[in-house]
């Protein structure tokens, strides 16, 4: 996961990473918050907030956009698989979260005091059970597809698969029964941890991301330097 690393058109739109398709945007105002489950002594708490704003699950990464960004908090990604112990949670007097615990990358803007992050993201205008079945049904189809990609030697498969090549699982779906939700995700979870055991896989952002960041700022300032040469 990272912080601000999210590429934005100058209209505020997400710049995709190469064969980047968004599947679901929530509706309504959406909080987040991502906190360290242990704080290290003699290192400054680590509180991420946001009060409002948009997640959005694309086929590789999971993004959120806040409606108030400011120089410290621009945009929060995950890759989806990198994303794990995910549960939707409910309460008797609030909104409904959900929750992952998320590794963060070199140079993602969090501290390399925390290996571990907790994130969190409240439903406060509804729009979970949507949310928690496109991701949860996503996630296990990108698990299928890693175990595909394994046994045929394929790399760099999550860059060139476009959504609807990803392969079906057999599972149920996530919004048919909560408690079947949280088992697929369960298993997912299970799945990759034991991949990264075996694998030993470094938790980071996908090969040629740098280039397709530099890419698009390439293509902005290509863009503003037509306009401003059209004016004169």
């Amino acid at each position: 996961m990272s912080i601000n690393w999210v590429m934005l058109s100058r209209a505020g739109e997400i710049v995709p990473l190469p064969h980047e398709s968004i599947l679901h945007r929530t509706r309504g105002r959406i909080a987040l918050s991502i906190t360290a489950p242990n704080q290290p002594p003699g290192v400054p708490p680590l509180n991420v907030k946001s009060e409002s704003g948009t997640a959005y699950i694309t086929n590789q990464r999971l993004i959120y956009l806040p409606s108030k960004p400011t120089d410290q908090f621009k945009s929060f990604s995950s890759k989806i698989l990198g994303c794990q112990d995910t549960r939707m949670y409910s309460s008797w007097i609030g909104p409904w979260y959900w929750e992952a615990s998320v590794r963060p990358v070199p140079d993602g803007n969090i501290p390399p005091d925390f290996p571990r992050v907790n994130l969190r993201l409240t439903f406060k205008d509804g729009g979970s059970s949507e949310f928690e079945s496109k991701f949860v049904e996503l996630k296990a189809r990108l698990h299928h597809a890693a175990q595909i990609a394994e046994e045929s030697g394929q790399s760099n498969w999550a860059q060139t698969v476009h959504d609807e090549q990803l392969p079906e699982y057999s599972g149920p779906r996530g919004g048919d029964n909560p408690s079947q939700t949280r088992e697929v995700a369960q298993r997912a979870d299970e799945a990759a941890q034991e991949r990264q055991a075996h694998q030993q896989t470094p938790d980071e952002p996908p090969p040629n991301y740098d280039e397709a960041q530099a890419q698009a700022v390439s293509m902005r300032f290509d863009e503003r330097a037509r306009e401003e040469a059209e004016r004169q």
